[in-house]
C-alpha cells in the first residue's frame, strides 16, 4: 500500500465521499459542497438550481441549511 494515498481514520469522524460525510447512522454535506453551493445560489438565484441543490440535501440531515436558503 502506498503510505501517501492510505491512512487510517476512525468510523465516527465519517468517511467523506461524494459530497457527503457519511457517518454510520446519518450523512452530512461536505463543507467544501456547501459553500460552492450557497455561493453559486447567491450569485444567480436561477429555480431551476435552487430545486436541483434541495432535491440534493434531501439526501442527508440538512434542515439547518434548507432553512437558511
Amino acid at each position: 500500500l502506498h503510505p501517501d494515498k492510505v491512512f487510517v481514520k476512525t468510523l465516527a469522524s465519517g468517511v467523506d465521499f461524494l459530497g457527503w460525510v457519511h457517518f454510520m447512522d446519518h450523512k452530512i454535506l461536505r463543507a467544501a459542497t456547501r459553500k460552492r453551493m450557497i455561493k453559486k445560489i447567491e450569485e444567480n438565484p436561477v429555480p431551476a438550481t435552487l430545486n436541483s441543490y434541495l432535491g440534493l440535501m434531501k439526501h442527508g440531515n440538512t434542515e439547518k441549511i434548507r432553512v437558511l436558503i
